[in-house]
């Protein structure tokens, strides 16, 4: 049985950068890592890196999601308040066209009376109603 130290793997005991925890690690490996300019860490160290850039991702990830959802629910609120704000202006159209719509009745009414009776009354009554149509009160 041949004695040789080439057949045996050799191991050293190394501090990791990070924690300062010893770990095992290849002979010479050390080395090679520090003149390359590597971090020593140990395998902890490295899962737990790699969960942490993991959760960050996450929560960029869930981040931009609920900007998302906040960006649609303004916009529903925007078409909610442009919805009313269209119904609005309807229902002050309509209620403007029905004012005009019955100063015109009446005055088509006080044209008929004056046609009738010819009284003073209903010419007055007339020229005032001509005069708030023309001046834009109804």
């Amino acid at each position: 049985m041949p004695n040789s130290n080439t057949d045996k793997l050799l191991l050293e005991l190394v501090a990791c950068e990070r924690c300062k925890n010893p770990f095992m690690m290849n002979k010479g490996e050390k080395l090679s890592k520090q003149e390359k300019g590597e971090e020593i860490a140990c395998e902890n160290c490295i899962k737990l890196e790699e969960r942490k850039i993991k959760l960050e991702l996450g929560v960029i990830d869930s981040v931009i999601e609920s900007h998302k959802e906040i960006e649609a629910s303004i916009l529903e609120v925007k078409e909610k308040i442009d919805i009313s704000k269209a119904h609005f202006n309807k229902q002050q159209f309509l209620e403007k066209i029905k004012k005009k719509s019955e100063a015109l009745t009446k005055s088509i009414e006080l044209l008929q009376k004056i046609d009738e009776s010819n009284e003073e009354k209903y010419l007055d009554k007339y020229k005032k109603l001509f005069d708030k149509l023309k001046s834009g009160e109804l």
